[in-house]
C-alpha cells in the first residue's frame, strides 16, 4: 500500500499555512494596539474603535479564507487524502498557527509593554480593596501569573477555535460530490 503523503510533507505545508494564519492574526493585533495608542478624544476614539471592529472581521474572514484554500491545496496535491486527513491537517495548522499568535502576545506582555497587567491589577485592586482588603493580596499574586496564564490562554483558546473551523470546513474537502467536476 502506498503512503498518501509524507510525514515531512504534512508538517511543512501545515507549518506554512499556520505561519499565513499567525502573521494575519499578529498583524491585526500589532495594528489594533498601535490603533488605540492615545486616543484621549472621544469622536476619534469612536472612529478607531469602528476601524478595529472592520479590522476583526477582515482578519476573521481572512483566517477563514486562508485556512479553507490551505486545506483545499493540501488536498489538491495528495489525491488519495480523505476528509479526516484533511481535518487532521487543519488542526495541525490552527496548532501552529495558536502557537505563533500566542508566542507573540506573550512576547508583547512580557517585553514590549509588560506594564499593562500591573496597571489592569493596580485598577481592579482600588475598586475592590473597598469590599474585601485580601482581593488586593490575592490579585498581586495572580498578577505576576498572568503573562504564562494569557499564553496558554490564548493557545487553547485559538487551538480550539481553528479545530472547529477545521471539521466545519474539512466537511466538504475533498468534495463528496460524485458529480464534482475536479
Amino acid at each position: 500500500m502506498e503512503e498518501k503523503y509524507t510525514r515531512g510533507e504534512f508538517w511543512n505545508a501545515a507549518g506554512t499555512l499556520g505561519l499565513m494564519l499567525g502573521v494575519i492574526s499578529c498583524t491585526y493585533f500589532a495594528l489594533s494596539n498601535l490603533m488605540s495608542q492615545g486616543t484621549e478624544k472621544v469622536a476619534l476614539a469612536m472612529i478607531i474603535s469602528v476601524v478595529s471592529f472592520l479590522l476583526w472581521i477582515a482578519k476573521f474572514v481572512g483566517c477563514i479564507y486562508v485556512m479553507k484554500s490551505g486545506m483545499k491545496r493540501f488536498a489538491s496535491a495528495h489525491s488519495e487524502v480523505d476528509n479526516s486527513d484533511t481535518f487532521r491537517f487543519g488542526a495541525a495548522a490552527a496548532l501552529l498557527s495558536a502557537l505563533i499568535y500566542s508566542g507573540m502576545y506573550l512576547l508583547f506582555v512580557t517585553v514590549i509593554n509588560p506594564d499593562i497587567f500591573t496597571e489592569a491589577m493596580q485598577l481592579a485592586a482600588e475598586q475592590y480593596s473597598s469590599i474585601d482588603p485580601s482581593i488586593t493580596e490575592t490579585l498581586e499574586q495572580v498578577g505576576g501569573k498572568l503573562p504564562q496564564i494569557s499564553f496558554f490562554a490564548n493557545l487553547i483558546y485559538c487551538s480550539l477555535f481553528g479545530t472547529i473551523l477545521s471539521a466545519i470546513l474539512s466537511k466538504n474537502i475533498p468534495s463528496q460530490n460524485p458529480f464534482d467536476q475536479q
